[in-house]
């Protein structure tokens, strides 16, 4: 059923670009479907240690966000000719309780992706690159491997671009400021939960 969903909405797309409504006509199949430049993008469902790295940065934000903001996950935001569904947002809390349609780059303070196999090139390259044009405040880039790692890395708008404000590693803790104040302890991202 979801491979005739999509290719039904498939032949309706052709010779134009994919839509925000498009996305809406495909089946929940556990993947997740993003547009770039027009195009479609499907990635595999999230990793368990990837959801639960994203589920942890919900709360920390959540814990530590200010009364009118809220912290929502997998959301939609739309641009021009791409519909990008961040691990994380942060928005103004007015606009988190309403159900119409996706985000515009406006509604949102900052956008979190945590970095998956399928997902590196987008999440370090394309999505910060068109984020920061449509004028995103912040944008966090949670990194699951390599060396250093869990680590954070911190960006906050300087003109069209992102520039970088700090990368905390595995082992270390910071207060960011970006886009409220927060400590950031990377390590507790992974594994058992720590209860203090």
């Amino acid at each position: 059923m979801t491979a005739e969903a999509i290719e039904d909405v498939w032949s309706r797309t052709r010779g134009r670009d994919w839509t925000w409504a498009d996305l809406q006509e495909i089946p929940d199949d556990g993947h997740r479907y993003e547009i770039v430049d027009g195009s479609l993008y499907v990635s595999p469902s999230p990793s368990r240690p990837h959801q639960i790295a994203a589920g942890r940065i919900v709360r920390l934000l959540a814990d530590a966000a200010p009364d009118h903001l809220e912290v929502v996950a997998t959301v939609d935001v739309a641009t021009d000719r791409n519909v990008f569904e961040p691990d994380v947002v942060v928005l103004p809390a007015d606009l988190a309780y309403r159900a119409d349609g996706p985000l515009k780059p406006a509604d949102v303070l900052l956008a979190v992706e945590v970095v998956s196999p399928s997902s590196r090139r987008m999440d370090r390259l394309v999505k910060p690159a068109v984020l920061a044009e449509a004028g995103v405040p912040a944008y966090w880039r949670v990194e699951l491997e390599g060396a250093g790692t869990p680590s954070v890395t911190v960006h906050a708008l300087a003109g069209t671009a992102y520039r970088e404000v700090t990368t905390v590693t595995a082992g270390s803790t910071a207060v960011v400021e970006v886009p409220f104040r927060v400590e950031l302890r990377p390590a507790e991202l992974v594994g058992p939960r720590r209860r203090v």
